[in-house]
């Protein structure tokens, strides 16, 4: 097998293009950490797939679908074998017209995108493929039973995943070319009042690994199934979170750094001598849709509501919900591309366009079967929430309103757990 990586900045500029997520409509202020997009390229004589990471909210389907586009064009890589990961760092650029980017941004983002996997490929010697597990306990759920419902707040009783996985790809000579690591929790320990570019702790976590190795490392961060977990940066008395400052993101990331160092410091990479990809089209079940009553009278609710730029989206999103439902059009599902990496027998990706819950995470894991399944949340599109049954049985489905600024009638359903793993069985399946 043979392998190569690169990596490219892609921090917009600072005064002109939105900070995304929060619905801040605001442009960066300053720059905290550069921002990364960085790639590994894998081939194994006959098959070649791509691993890109970046410093970004999210990959919108259209912006998935262009850079897949223009690798394809560059390197010849199918857009199928190629799987873009977003950290999902909440102080990235705007990367959805609900906040406002910039087309110009997300064109050039595209091509840096491209351009990094071309290098990577150009790059490609001998490689060797060895990977491990480690622990860092530093995040907690992020809901809390409460009335029959839910309510948002540190749960240490509930599901969370604290397992750090850690692939580690050397050259022929054994000296470490890639470190690439996996950990399930929410980048968002700056809030909305932070106005400059930062990975959160995911930059610390790369950083870190790579003054270790003097930069002869490219390290890589990939978000696992973190949609209901975060962080635990809390009050003095733990009963709630806090939003953290630029220090707290040093430290939490340079502990799962830490972590991750000691796993691949202990691997011994081997030769590999099969890679693999394949991508399933899914359809994803929403919960029961509303009645054109209920809409109807929640928009006259949201109508007399204080204006607020989110009043205004879930106006819009009401209005059209109407509309959908009377013509008998409202979808019950969300079509969704799900896809399967193999390198070697030790190591699969399993990536989902979404924020999935973290039970569904590791049951996902659990099925897959090898040491070090690697569970991919924000990959390949941009769905919002993806739930797991324990979850809808709370209450949260119920609860949770964000659906609303992504245009869909309702939330997804905790059913989705079910489709996920059916999906991967079958593609495992497949492969026998």
């Amino acid at each position: 097998m043979t392998a190569g990586t690169s990596a490219v900045c892609i921090t917009p500029s600072v005064g002109l293009d939105n900070m995304g997520d929060y619905l801040r409509l605001k442009p960066a202020l300053g720059v905290e950490d550069e921002l990364f997009a960085k790639a590994l390229v894998l081939e194994d004589g006959e098959r070649k797939v791509a691993i890109v990471t970046a410093d970004i909210i999210a990959f919108t389907d259209e912006l998935t679908k262009e850079t897949r586009r223009r690798i394809e064009e560059l390197t010849g890589i199918k857009g199928e074998n190629v799987l873009l990961s977003a950290s999902h760092t909440h102080s990235s650029p705007a990367v959805a017209e609900k906040d406002g980017a910039s087309r110009d941004y997300l064109t050039e983002l595209s091509k840096k995108i491209a351009g990094a996997v071309f290098m990577a490929d150009r790059n490609r010697r001998e490689a060797l493929v060895g990977c491990g597990v480690g622990e860092a306990k530093v995040s907690i759920n992020r809901w809390q039973r409460k009335d029959g419902g839910v309510r948002w707040g540190p749960n240490p009783e509930a599901p969370v995943d604290h397992d750090v996985l850690v692939m580690r790809v050397d050259d022929a000579r054994g000296r470490p070319m890639a470190i690439l690591v996996n950990f399930a929790s929410h980048p968002s320990i700056l809030g909305a009042d932070n106005l400059l570019y930062s990975g959160d702790y995911v930059s610390h976590v790369q950083g870190v690994i790579e003054k270790v190795y003097d930069g002869d490392v490219t390290a890589m961060f990939t978000t696992g199934a973190g949609g209901d977990v975060k962080i635990a940066v809390l009050t003095e008395d733990g009963a709630n979170f806090r939003y953290g400052d630029p220090e707290d993101c040093r430290r939490f990331g340079t502990i799962i750094a830490a972590e991750a160092l000691k796993v691949a410091q202990l691997t011994k990479p081997k030769q590999v001598r099969r890679v693999e990809a394949k991508t399933r089209k899914v359809e994803l079940p929403l919960v029961e849709l509303p009645s054109a009553d209920e809409i109807e009278a929640e928009l006259r609710r949201l109508e007399r509501a204080e204006p607020s730029v989110e009043r205004s989206l879930e106006i819009n999103w009401a209005r059209d919900t109407l509309e959908a439902l009377r013509e008998g059009r409202a979808p019950k599902s969300i079509p969704a591309e799900v896809q399967l990496l193999r390198i070697g027998e030790d190591v699969a990706f399993f990536a989902v366009p979404g924020e999935l819950f973290v039970e569904v995470g590791i049951k996902l894991k659990q099925a897959m079967k090898v040491p070090c399944p690697f569970v991919v949340a924000y990959a390949n599109g941009s769905l919002g929430y993806l739930p797991s049954k324990r979850a809808e049985e709370w209450g949260w489905c119920r609860h949770d309103t964000s659906y609303r600024l992504s245009g869909r009638p309702a939330n997804f359903s905790g059913a989705v757990e079910e489709v996920l793993l059916e999906a991967l069985f079958g593609m495992m399946e497949e492969e026998r």
